[in-house]
């Protein structure tokens, strides 16, 4: 079923400060925590944006870390597009600026901040005072939550888990669609004349003769869908996105837990994931979900997964206990790696084959670190020395 932008362009991570300054993340496995934020930010009025700083560490932190307050982290950069999204369009008029983090004061009900990491900036948006009693009840909910601490990692705001952390392993059955399914979402166009099929060991090629092909691998289950028709090849990230996630929505895939993942500048690839309890899925060569690029003004390409989780399933397995993110980091540095190589840390999921069943996922918690502009798995990094 396709969701609006605002389900996938969505922030993926909810941070208590307390008022003691202590710093826990939100789980809960009933409710998505940030969606129940989200709901308690769709009546400002009258919001008007400045900049109160940029360029200072100092000021950023201040204000990421304040006491009594609701951090809500996006898994990458967005637009102040996407942010308008999920209050209810009330902040259309504001500047389009790039953000990463909303920090909503749960004893301020007049301000929100918006963070953006590259240059340290911070924007404070006002507006007409509401009412802060849903925002608190959120904080009274049944949490499982994580003590953390927000810092920086090679000059990068991250969040550091600050003790071993519990997590559930699941088993998933997937969803898994046929060739026919893709080529009749995605060949059948009014320009597409007659389609031909080419077959080489594990690939099959459809083709439309002229602008669009499509490329199925059964060894990987994944495939490649090229389209060499003339696009709008803007290179601003709001277009991006908004291309993107056309893109995404020709696919047909269940989308219930599918968030944006990533956007990279250089080649403007933008990825998703799929989501288990906040936490992204990884497969063993790094890939997520879908990703979706432009390489110029006449070819787009988008690579999937031809497989993707969509029931969970009770797994007899105990919970997994993950090193902090400190001691981790530890662990990787006295295995010969070099952390000033590694620009991010997540939690997340490994995606294994089950044994019993070619539609059985196994979901397995792990660190992931991006190194050496690759995401890499905690465990497979210790394995391989």
């Amino acid at each position: 079923m396709i969701k609006p932008k605002r389900y996938v362009y969505s922030p993926v991570q909810a941070i208590h400060t307390n008022a003691d300054g202590s710093q826990q993340i939100l789980v809960n496995k009933l409710v998505n925590t940030v969606t129940e934020v989200k709901k308690t930010m769709h009546n400002y009025k009258d919001p008007k944006i400045k900049t109160l700083s940029k360029n200072s560490r100092t000021d950023y932190f201040r204000i990421a870390n304040q006491t009594d307050s609701i951090m809500l982290n996006y898994s990458d950069t967005v637009s102040m597009r996407a942010l308008n999204a999920i209050v209810k369009n009330r902040f259309r008029k504001l500047p389009n600026y790039k953000i990463n983090r909303i920090v909503l004061p749960t004893n301020n009900s007049t301000k929100l901040y918006l963070l953006y990491d590259k240059n340290f900036t911070v924007y404070e948006v006002d507006v007409k005072k509401h009412s802060l009693k849903s925002l608190n009840k959120v904080l009274k909910m049944d949490m499982r939550t994580q003590p953390a601490s927000f810092k920086l990692l090679n000059n990068k705001p991250i969040v550091y888990v600050t003790t071993a952390v519990q997590m559930q392993p699941y088993k998933y059955l997937i969803d898994r669609q046929s060739d026919d399914y893709y080529v009749s979402r995605l060949l059948n166009t009014q320009d597409s004349t007659s389609i031909n099929v080419k077959r080489r060991k594990n690939m099959t090629i459809y083709g439309d003769q002229s602008s669009l092909q499509l490329t199925f691998n059964s060894k990987n289950r994944m495939a490649e869908f090229s389209d060499f028709r003339p696009n709008h090849n803007r290179r601003n990230l709001t277009a991006t996105i908004n291309d993107s996630y056309k893109n995404l929505t020709k696919l047909g895939l269940p989308m219930d837990n599918v968030r944006f993942f990533s956007y990279d500048d250089n080649n403007r690839t933008v990825t998703y994931r799929t989501y288990v309890e906040g936490f992204p899925i990884f497969r063993t060569n790094g890939f997520g979900t879908v990703s979706t690029r432009t390489m110029n003004s006449s070819a787009q390409r988008i690579l999937f997964s031809l497989d993707n989780p969509e029931v969970p399933l009770p797994s007899n397995k105990g919970y997994v206990s993950l090193p902090s993110t400190e001691t981790m980091l530890k662990r990787l540095e006295n295995h010969g790696y070099k952390l000033k190589d590694l620009q991010k840390v997540r939690l997340g999921y490994t995606w294994k084959k089950d044994s019993t069943s070619p539609l059985l996922i196994d979901l397995n918690p792990d660190w992931y670190v991006y190194y050496n502009n690759k995401w890499r798995s905690y465990t497979s990094l210790m394995n391989q020395y």
